[in-house]
């Protein structure tokens, strides 16, 4: 054989080994929806504090209506004082009800902003995340489970706070 010949049996040897050892691995450590859901939503609420675009805060500001509305402009105005501000959010609990692609986790939580050096601690009762299943592709060949956090909510009785500001 050739030593070009040579070259290349090894080449692709090593690489039928390493695809081999990563579906064998895949297969050997399958990660079950709760603990997925919950690493989504811990990586959501970190991308929120360091103020990287998906984050569980943008989704909620997103989503966010008073009164039964909600108009573009106000949503952004909203979505970029939360980015500016970036809250600690703690949920009290992660956890999850699955309903096949979807999952939602109801919990209260706590929300801490410092606001011209005074800290205020905010609770909110009711929080919804939703978070739903997407099929992507690890090294662009290998299938991988992952959640990604689509909306959260807030029961708008938690902005009772903020009730007295604005001449509202």
């Amino acid at each position: 054989m050739a030593r070009g010949g040579k070259i290349l049996a090894v080449t692709g040897g090593v690489v039928a080994l390493l695809v081999g050892g990563k579906i064998a691995l895949g297969l050997l450590t399958k990660v079950d929806d709760k603990t997925l859901i919950v690493e989504a939503v811990k990586d959501g609420l970190k991308a929120s504090k360091e103020g990287r675009p998906g984050g569980v805060l943008e989704k909620l500001s997103a989503s966010l209506t008073v009164n039964g509305e909600g108009s573009p402009g106000a949503k952004s105005q909203i979505a970029d004082y939360i980015k500016k501000l970036k809250p600690d959010v703690e949920f009290k609990s992660l956890e999850p009800q699955v309903f096949g692609d979807e999952a939602r986790i109801e919990t209260p939580a706590t929300m801490a902003v410092s606001l011209l050096g005074m800290n205020q601690s905010i609770d909110l009762k009711n929080v919804t995340i939703t978070l739903k299943r997407e099929d992507t592709y690890e090294y662009l060949i290998f299938p991988k489970k992952a959640w990604r956090v689509s909306d959260v909510r807030v029961d708008v009785s938690a902005l009772d706070m903020f009730s007295g500001f604005g001449g509202g």
